[in-house]
């Protein structure tokens, strides 16, 4: 059977959306497949009773400890995965993470790769979700190019007291934000209700606003989520839908599973 896609996506979150935006200028032909649907841009997005006491975006389904006890995971199951909650603080691992590490229950392997090997997919992936910062105030950091947007400058307050700590001869750094377009009409307006929320007008960098929003603005990407019937996908394409147990998948010469 000749395949109807080159390449499969399996999850949107920060793998898959990730992977489908940097796949989508090739000539593949790519599927991403999600078992979620898009999260609605409603007020709940930004209502403390919402988000924690009625959880209404996590999952209902039950998992499994180590003692066999039920419990309900902290995660959720729509486009852009988890990265629709995240607080969008966008670190870089540092050189030393990559090493071995004794701690007091026993030795951390090194990883099989280092920093410097991945140093170059860092800078393409602060480009892709806008990350924005300032070299040389944070001594932990190791050497880098400079970051592709400016730092979110800091409120009054918190002005002085970066200036009070600096004065102790110690070293405050602006976090590294994935915030879009702060200051502008359609933009970021810094609110208290990031970590933890969707953003309601999608100006946080997170998987579905940066990766498979611009992605599926291509002909050659499709997606199918679970979408009621008549919905539309991030395109304006009629949205497929994908239930489960459904035998509608297509073949594909590759498949990345990024769950």
């Amino acid at each position: 059977m000749t395949p109807q896609f080159d390449i499969v996506i399996i999850g949107s979150g920060a793998g898959g959306g990730t992977m489908a935006r940097a796949l989508a200028d090739t000539s593949a032909r790519i599927l991403v497949l999600e078992r979620g649907d898009f999260v609605p841009q409603e007020p709940e997005n930004w209502s403390p009773e919402a988000v924690w006491r009625t959880l209404r975006y996590q999952t209902n389904e039950r998992w499994v400890d180590e003692r066999g006890r039920e419990f309900r995971p902290y995660t959720h199951y729509n486009v852009g995965g988890n990265t629709k909650f995240w607080g969008s603080v966008l670190y870089r691992l540092r050189r030393e993470d990559f090493q071995a590490v004794r701690h007091l229950e026993g030795l951390s392997p090194a990883w099989p790769i280092d920093y410097d090997t991945l140093a170059p997919y860092y800078e393409r992936a602060e480009r892709l979700y806008h990350v924005r910062g300032e070299i040389g105030d944070d001594p932990t950091e190791p050497p880098r190019g400079p970051y592709p947007y400016t730092a979110v400058p800091h409120g009054e307050g918190m002005a002085e007291i970066v200036r009070r700590l600096q004065q102790q001869g110690l070293h405050p750094s602006a976090l590294p934000l994935g915030v879009l377009r702060p200051g502008e009409a359609d933009g970021c307006v810094l609110c208290n209700t990031c970590n933890s929320f969707a953003c309601r007008i999608h100006a946080k960098s997170e998987a579905e606003t940066c990766g498979i929003r611009p992605a599926m603005q291509r002909p050659n990407v499709s997606a199918r989520h679970a979408a009621p019937p008549g919905c539309r996908n991030a395109s304006g394409r009629p949205a497929t839908s994908l239930r489960r147990g459904s035998n509608n998948a297509s073949p594909a010469a590759a498949i990345i599973v990024s769950i």
